[in-house]
């Protein structure tokens, strides 16, 4: 799944075309005939290919088969990095890489001579020893001066001889403890000295000097990422080579960004970086340019590659006859990748997070996007986090919220933040952002949003980031954005389930249970004008299977302006009717799911809908049946509503609706009858005037908790029973203070409680 971010070995992995330079670089190599060391950097940035292309000419070395090949040593400072000694390393890994290979006699003598040399150089103490020794010295004095006049008062007091040698002791024995590490090492220079005196270090250096004139064979030590290493380290490397150039057939081959290590030297020297490096490099190259074109098509294979395991679903996001993913790609997208580490570190990522946004046979967002947020996440990763709690900022569609191009509050605050992102992307990622959000598009050219939320629908639909119930999942990386919420994969389990009546009533009733049903009902709206998803012969199974379970909709309702599930529900049935162009296939699809349907309030609901279009002389455009049927309509749901026993239509939540349908389509007045029923048993009578309680929140400002009020509506109660016939009974009842009383004593005295105050509205 991860790509590994090394450089290449062989030639067949030479996919920039690399191979050339490299042979031409490793046959230099093998013709240099003179004796003098030689000094040869490859210069580029972090990236561009150096360690690869040396590692060819490498490969170029081993295979020839010249009498006198060089031997390639790798030297990596990194493993000596933060350590003191880098020059003694630097020979003794030399050494141990000749003994290893074990050629020669003579390696053998060289790699040990080498050694010798390494530990000389390692008796030289370094300046950082003398620097901590210095600092440790005048702390030493100062405390000598204070000391001295401190030690003759404890002397010239008569106390305890034993208390004043304790105290100069311990005074003793601080000087001690600052100079315990500084001693330890002048202790190990003074024996190495003494072991070593026979010999001085240039007796040595000359007698490696002869050995490698007469070994032959060239020696190539090889020093790469010296641009990574920090500034003492890099400045350490430098005069380590600079004061060894002088061994006879040795090439020092160097790879690193000229201007990191120029910039470095400057500051560490105090002079010209490029001067100083002119005084040791002798010959440098440039590693070969790598065309854009060269790069497009290594990412291209990459992305291919990524893309194959996905599933099929993904591929209709690329397919020839939308240029969508052509033009995310030329806005700013392909200005991201430099080189191919660029490539690498992207599709790493990408193939790890991609693999989560699919279950089963489903995407969960569209990939053209996820892989263009992807890009600013790897190389925008600040203003991916900016982005990633700013869902209303990129995704809202307000065309109120509106200013001018050169005023506009969203768009300083994503200009802001765009002015943080790192040197040479920021209009990449503004490029970007405006082809993956119309909305940003339009804020930037206008000041204002273009696309109004009647385009909501169809992004949800393409699972486009640019989508409000979308966006969080590109950045939380779990489908739906929230586990609580719906995912792609869970709402493509319900459109396949359309094509049969109980199989989609089943499952949506299982997201009842879940508590998701809202989720769902709003989501399948952005489906309904998709007739791929939603077929026409399958809209009918959907209206059965919602006036199924329009009886158990949740009644919850998310601030004022949430109209509740039911309307979800009914925008549902409304939508696929109205793709229909024949009215009286819709008015049969309602006649057959009415008698059938095992709930009252949905069929109730809808054809109160369609009574209302007719009512208002509505343009015959908005209606889904036949205007002259809509009366029959209106029977069967009476039919169904007198079939149903009293007892049922009392516990109904919905039955005040039902009731005001009831009276207004019945002619025939037989909702009379029902309300004499009621009357005539106390029990149900008390269970019919609890329906007329409501329930208001209020919370004053300052306060944590709620407070809730009961409001009895009288008028309501009144349209369909005489008030004063209610109170005559609620007031026997309370009288007898019987069983019933005690059960509904809160109804009963709100009812009577407030009555007198009716005329003034509802009362508490």
């Amino acid at each position: 799944m991860f790509i590994y971010d090394k450089p290449i070995e062989t030639e067949k992995d030479d996919f920039l075309g690399r191979k050339r330079f490299s042979q031409h670089l490793g046959k230099a190599l093998l013709d240099w005939k003179e004796k003098e060391s030689l000094v040869i950097a490859i210069y580029g940035e972090w990236g561009s290919g150096k360690s690869s292309v040396i590692n060819l000419a490498s490969e170029n070395i081993e295979k020839s088969d010249h009498e006198n090949k060089p031997t390639i040593i790798e030297f990596n400072p990194w493993i000596f990095s933060e350590e003191d000694s880098l020059g003694e390393h630097f020979f003794n890994e030399i050494a141990k890489e000749l003994e290893i290979r074990n050629d020669t006699e003579k390696d053998k003598k060289i790699a040990k001579k080498l050694k010798f040399y390494a530990s000389l150089l390692s008796l030289t103490p370094e300046e950082n020893l003398l620097a901590g020794l210095s600092s440790k010295a005048l702390l030493v004095l100062g405390l000598v001066g204070i000391s001295l006049s401190q030690i003759i008062s404890w002397l010239n007091i008569p106390v305890n001889c034993i208390q004043n040698a304790l105290l100069i002791g311990g005074f003793l024995l601080v000087l001690v403890e600052l100079f315990k590490g500084y001693l330890s090492k002048f202790a190990n220079y003074f024996e190495k000295k003494a072991e070593y005196y026979s010999k001085s270090v240039s007796e040595v250096k000359r007698e490696i000097k002869k050995e490698l004139i007469d070994r032959q064979k060239k020696l190539v030590i090889v020093i790469d990422d010296i641009d990574r290493l920090n500034q003492s380290e890099i400045r350490q490397i430098f005069r380590l080579i600079r004061v060894n150039a002088d061994f006879p057939n040795t090439i020092y081959l160097l790879a690193f960004d000229r201007k990191i290590i120029e910039k470095n030297l400057e500051e560490q020297v105090g002079v010209s970086g490029k001067d100083y490096l002119n005084k040791i490099v002798q010959v440098n190259f440039d590693v070969p340019f790598a065309k854009p074109s060269k790069i497009s098509t290594f990412l291209f294979k990459e992305l291919d590659r990524i893309l194959s395991v996905l599933p099929e679903s993904a591929q209709k996001y690329f397919g020839q006859d939308d240029p969508y993913w052509v033009n995310v790609y030329h806005s700013g997208f392909k200005d991201f990748f430099k080189n191919i580490r660029d490539v690498k570190r992207f599709a790493s990522s990408l193939e790890f997070n991609i693999s989560q946004m699919y279950q089963d046979k489903v995407m969960e967002v569209n990939p053209i996007d996820f892989i263009a947020i992807e890009a600013i996440r790897v190389f925008a990763p600040d203003f991916y986090l900016f982005m990633r709690d700013k869902s209303a900022l990129f995704t809202s569609t307000d065309r109120n919220d509106r200013g001018s191009r050169n005023n506009n509050p969203r768009k300083d605050e994503i200009e802001k933040a765009l002015n943080e992102s790192p040197n040479g992307i920021k209009e990449s990622v503004l490029e970007l952002l405006k082809r993956l959000f119309p909305q940003v598009d339009g804020i930037f050219q206008y000041g204002y949003s273009t696309h109004g939320h009647e385009w909501q629908s169809s992004w949800s639909n393409n699972l486009r980031v640019c989508a409000t119930n979308n966006f969080d999942s590109y950045f939380t990386l779990i489908p739906g954005g929230d586990e609580e919420e719906l995912s792609q994969f869970e709402i493509e389990e319900i459109l396949n389930k359309t094509n049969s009546e109980e199989e989609f009533e089943k499952i949506i009733r299982e997201y009842i249970e879940k508590g998701k049903i809202r989720k769902v009902l709003q989501r399948i709206q952005d489906f309904t004008g998709d007739q791929n998803r939603i077929s026409q012969n399958n809209a009918k199974n959907v209206v059965k299977a919602l006036f199924n379970i329009s009886d158990d909709l949740p009644e919850e309702k998310v601030g004022m302006w949430d109209f509740g599930a039911d309307m979800d529900l009914m925008r549902i049935i409304y939508q696929l009717l109205k793709r229909e162009t024949d009215k009286n296939k819709n008015f049969e699809i309602l006649k057959e799911a009415i008698p059938q349907s095992k709930g009252l309030f949905g069929p109730a609901q809808k054809v109160s809908l369609e009574s209302s279009r007719k009512e208002k002389g509505k343009d015959s455009d908005e209606f889904v049946v036949p205007k002259d049927k809509i009366e029959e309509l209106q029977k069967l749901c009476l039919e169904k509503i007198q079939d149903t026993t009293t007892d049922d239509l009392l516990k109904h939540k919905n039955l005040l609706y039902l009731l005001y349908r009831w009276k207004e389509w019945d002619k025939e007045e037989k909702w009379k009858d029902f309300i004499q029923r009621i009357t005539e048993e106390d029990q149900k009578l008390m269970s019919f005037v609890a329906k007329f309680i409501a329930e208001s929140k209020s919370q004053t400002i300052g306060d944590y908790g709620v407070k809730i009020s009961k409001k009895f509506n009288y008028k309501s109660l009144g349209d369909f029973i005489n008030l004063e016939q209610v109170k005559t009974k609620l007031k026997e009842m309370k009288n007898q203070n019987n069983e019933l009383y005690k059960g509904n004593k809160e109804t009963i005295n709100l009812f009577l409680n407030n009555f007198d105050k009716k005329d003034k509205g509802d009362l508490d």
